[in-house]
């Protein structure tokens, strides 16, 4: 196949056991998105079937255990949907071109798997460079494939947001430095990633159309609760309200924290 086509001491009003042992739908004027990454572990049906009393929104982290080919899956389900696109064995951005290609058509499988299950936006990651004497070429190959994803994207009545990165090595966009070189493709914000990179001041000043919400100590991606970390949550959500958010994602790694995250975010917006 081709591309074409509240603060933090407020969590402790709200103990774990309240999280876990009734159900809890949040209802702030603005919905929350779960991603299943805080269900990892489960099969991708348990963890639907585990999110369902907490909220109708979910993105799915289509990687790992969580990875479908078809959208049948999710249809037994009643969720709004976001898909964020395979990661770990992927990048676009490859100077050898098989794997640019393969890279390439697995987020655009990730389009027709939204297409199919009736979801307007997917994630995906933009790749990186294995060695700085390649960068130039790796720029070109992720903007070739950019062009690709992007119009495959618009012909398929989807929204594609590429994602911010953490300090991973030599991945691109872990700096506001490089969002010229996306172009015009629509921007995810990873706060996590950004403040784990020290630059997340400087990210909120980007336009995004789609958020990552979870928090850390700056040090290390752990993907905890918001408001645990270091984060200004204040900051945060000034700007998912500025550049008019509908629906961010909370990405955290356990339920647990996923639902005191939502609990803050509903005291902020």
């Amino acid at each position: 196949m081709m591309c074409y086509r509240e603060s933090a001491s407020n969590i402790a009003l709200f103990p774990r056991d309240t999280y876990l042992s009734r159900p809890y739908i949040f209802y702030s004027i603005m919905p929350f998105s779960f991603s299943t990454h805080c269900l990892s572990s489960m099969t991708l049906d348990e963890a639907l079937s585990a999110l369902e009393p907490h909220t109708s929104h979910v993105e799915v982290m289509n990687d790992g255990r969580h990875y479908i080919e078809n959208a049948e899956p999710l249809l037994s389900h009643s969720f709004t949907y976001s898909i964020h696109a395979p990661a770990r064995s992927v990048n676009i951005a490859s100077v050898l071109e098989p794997i640019r290609r393969a890279s390439e058509e697995i987020i655009c499988d990730s389009i027709e798997l939204a297409v199919a299950a009736d979801s307007k936006t997917v994630v995906f990651h933009p790749g990186y460079y294995a060695f700085t004497e390649e960068y130039d070429k790796a720029v070109s190959s992720l903007k070739k494939s950019l062009e690709a994803i992007n119009e495959y994207a618009e012909d398929a009545g989807v929204t594609c947001c590429v994602e911010n990165m953490g300090n991973w090595g030599y991945f691109f966009l872990k700096d506001k430095s490089d969002i010229p070189l996306v172009g015009d493709t629509p921007f995810c914000l990873d706060i996590g990633h950004a403040n784990e990179c020290g630059t997340l001041d400087s990210f909120l000043d980007v336009p995004f159309m789609h958020i990552h919400v979870h928090d850390n100590d700056g040090k290390s991606d752990s993907h905890a609760a918001f408001g645990e970390g270091n984060i200004d949550t204040l900051k945060v959500a000034e700007a998912i309200l500025r550049f008019g958010v509908e629906c961010p994602v909370i990405e955290c790694a356990t339920l647990e924290a996923s639902l005191a995250s939502a609990k803050v975010l509903e005291g902020l917006l």
